[in-house]
């Protein structure tokens, strides 16, 4: 009885996933993402340990994978909690984003000024784009393994890859 209800659940989940056609999934340049977090020289950065410039560095590199994929990006947001939550609000104008994301660096703090940073944020999402999951990367180079995990393409788009919507640092305090 047991193997048939493995078996059986695996049909099931089978079946699911069958459902979803490739031809239902969006194609190259279809979906636009916006992702905030710290700038990489940000003084909260570097007081958690982190090499500023190793971040600097994945998150471009991160950043450009992601438009390599056939995804339009917003990417990266990158301001600290002494700026306003207007500057990202200003960033998401004028876009109907398909999916928003918050880097690790805001979400892994254990320091105060970074959860009210999160909350604000995510309260921001909801109010701008209410109709967009909010995505989760778990280093600095992953935003796109995020992205992915909740929005695969139809194709592989490397002849056909998505826009750059902007790669925007906003930081009064940051060294270098």
């Amino acid at each position: 009885m047991v193997q048939f209800k493995s078996i059986l659940l695996f049909s099931l989940i089978g079946a699911a996933v069958s459902a979803f056609p490739p031809s239902k999934l969006p194609g190259c340049g279809e979906l636009d993402i916006i992702f905030t977090g710290l700038p990489p020289y940000h003084p909260l950065v570097i007081q958690q340990g982190f090499n500023a410039s190793a971040v600097d560095a994945g998150l471009r590199h991160d950043a450009a994978d992601i438009v390599k994929a056939g995804y339009n990006l917003r990417g990266v947001v990158l301001m600290g909690p002494e700026q306003d939550i207007n500057v990202l609000a200003k960033q998401t104008n004028g876009v109907r984003w398909d999916g928003t994301g918050i880097g690790y660096g805001v979400r892994g703090s254990h320091l105060e000024d970074l959860t009210v940073r999160f909350g604000d944020i995510v309260q921001l999402y909801r109010d701008k784009a209410p109709q967009a999951p909010i995505l989760f990367d778990y280093s600095p180079v992953t935003a796109l393994w995020a992205i992915q995990r909740r929005f695969p393409l139809s194709s592989n788009c490397t002849k056909s890859p998505g826009k750059d919507l902007g790669f925007e640092v906003f930081c009064d305090v940051c060294a270098s």
